[in-house]
């Protein structure tokens, strides 16, 4: 199997990497098993979306019943997490870049 290449911007300044995706993808997972991140099986994103609206059904008082839908995410999805290297450092770890909020094609900014 061949060995398959990444490019993409530096953690500093304006270079650019270019790197084979297995050692791009041993850095990332030196970095979550590093810094005691736990990895879990399954997705938990449509548990949380549940349990979020049933805890904002009951605070009828405080949330009013037409502006519940501003507190929920119509489509919700997982974070994903990528890496930046930094060249400038010893053994060029990662800087982690999580992405929190996935934009769909129903969302305009």
């Amino acid at each position: 199997m061949p060995n398959r290449t990444m490019i993409y911007k530096a953690d500093e300044g304006n270079s650019t990497i270019i790197t084979y995706q297995d050692e791009y993808h041993r850095k990332v997972m030196n970095f979550i098993s590093n810094n005691n991140f736990t990895i879990v099986k399954n997705d938990l994103t449509k548990k949380f979306q549940r349990d979020l609206r049933s805890n904002i059904n009951v605070c009828q008082l405080i949330i009013q019943k037409d502006e519940r839908w501003k507190y929920i995410n119509l489509i919700p999805n997982p974070p994903t997490i990528r890496g930046l290297i930094k060249t400038h450092k010893e053994d060029s770890p990662i800087r982690p870049i999580v992405k929190w909020k996935k934009l769909s094609s129903l969302q305009t900014s």
